[in-house]
């Protein structure tokens, strides 16, 4: 009988950093390597391999699909990188939607790709896998700066499956967010029940974001969908990236009448807000004592004195979602080991930090330590650290989200 042995998950990790990189998905990569053999790179000779060539590319093209990171790459990300290695980046903000457009366009044209690093909104990460212009490359192991992503966050986006052609870059978490001036520490509802009886006992105190208007809405939605559907059969498409449109809506039929009965007494009590800003607001001016949050915009607010420091932040004892966004490489760059240099230094501890520091974005790093990265009084506008990532879940498949959305907006909203 052949003898089977065991490895250790954590010793799995190191044997597979140590192997040369395989084609995601594919026999072949599809991406020029400009000279560099890939299936001979490692994570371990990664930086005596890539850093020579990418230096004498000189120069890449980076593709920011956000508005609200503009600051951190401009004024520090990409004057760290071009002063550590000589090689200037050209930034672009971008419409992720049509900048994927434009890259399949160029594929079918058999044209250059424009852009050498993409940060990629995780909604646009099929469209762009599946019109063929990610690189094969499994980012998700390769970069030696980070081994110790969690690989659910570094392989699936919204429920579909890349494999590591993504590699996580910002995290981000929704929240209740609330204002110790009127709710104590320790006496804040902690369960969906919990925060029901406090609207019942406090009419209009609790801000919701309408989850059409605001991703904290949405997010609480699906946290909520998350406790209280217990059906087997309808937990099943959580996270199918199968399931079409129409489907979806079936399922929002069958299967969210638990959801909406707690919703109807909820908004019943509740302030039902236009946006996460509008929720926000409501909070700083104390007209709401407790909401539904972003962490990552919360945090920035403080930060900007647009939100008292007297707000805290917490997950409910079931979880609430979280989502985020990567980077990518186009099969079509010119410069691979320029972009390889670059998306391995922004997934490395003094970005993922720095990120957190001016964002309040999250990392998909599992091991880095947050209370030795952040000063304290920025350390205070997050999670409790005993709350994430514990209680975070990753947000369910976008058509199941849009068809509730739908149905909360006609049975709450509406009162269909």
């Amino acid at each position: 009988m052949k003898k089977i042995v065991l490895i250790p998950l954590g010793l799995a990790a190191l044997v597979a950093s140590a192997l040369a990189i395989e084609p995601v998905n594919n026999a072949e990569f599809n991406v020029d390597a400009g000279g560099l053999n890939l299936k001979t790179l490692t994570s371990k000779n990664f930086l005596s391999r890539i850093t020579p060539l990418a230096k004498k590319q000189a120069s890449l093209t980076f593709y920011d699909f956000t508005e609200s990171f503009s600051p951190l790459f401009k004024d520090n990300v990409l004057p760290r990188f071009e002063k550590k290695y000589g090689i200037s980046v050209k930034y672009l903000p971008v419409d992720g939607a049509v900048a994927v457009q434009q890259l399949i366009a160029a594929k079918k044209a058999t044209q250059p790709s424009p852009v050498d690093v993409f940060f990629i909104s995780n909604g646009q990460v099929e469209t762009a896998v599946e019109g063929g212009i990610v690189a094969n490359l499994p980012l998700n192991t390769l970069l030696p700066s980070a081994p110790d992503l969690n690989q659910t966050a570094a392989t699936v986006s919204r429920g579909f499956a890349h494999g590591g052609v993504v590699v996580p870059f910002h995290r981000n978490q929704t929240a209740i967010g609330y204002n110790t001036r009127f709710i104590a520490t320790g006496s804040e509802p902690t369960t969906f029940e919990e925060l029901l009886v406090y609207a019942k006992q406090n009419p209009k105190r609790f801000a919701m974001t309408n989850p059409s208007k605001g991703g904290s809405g949405g997010g609480f939605l699906e946290s909520a969908i998350l406790n209280f559907v217990k059906d087997e059969a309808c937990r099943k498409p959580f996270y199918d990236k199968k399931v079409d449109p129409p489907q979806a809506e079936k399922w929002a039929t069958d299967c969210l009448a638990p959801v909406m009965a707690y919703f109807k007494e909820l908004a019943a009590n509740a302030e039902i807000t236009n946006g996460n800003t509008d929720t926000l607001t409501l909070i700083a001016n104390g007209a709401a004592y407790i909401g539904t949050i972003w962490e990552d915009q919360a945090y920035d607010f403080m930060g900007r004195g647009l939100l008292p420091t007297t707000v805290k932040f917490r997950l409910l004892k079931s979880g609430q979602v979280g989502d985020g966004d990567g980077l990518m490489i186009p099969a079509g760059t010119q410069k691979l080991a320029a972009a390889l240099l670059f998306t391995n230094f922004l997934l490395s501890d003094e970005i993922q930090a720095l990120k957190l520091e001016l964002n309040g974005s999250r990392s998909a790093r599992t091991t880095l330590n947050i209370a030795k990265l952040l000063k304290p009084e920025n350390a205070a506008r997050l999670l409790p650290t005993d709350q994430y990532p514990s209680l975070s879940r990753p947000r369910i498949n976008g058509d199941l989200s849009s068809a509730a959305q739908k149905r909360f907006t006609q049975d709450i909203l509406q009162g269909k």
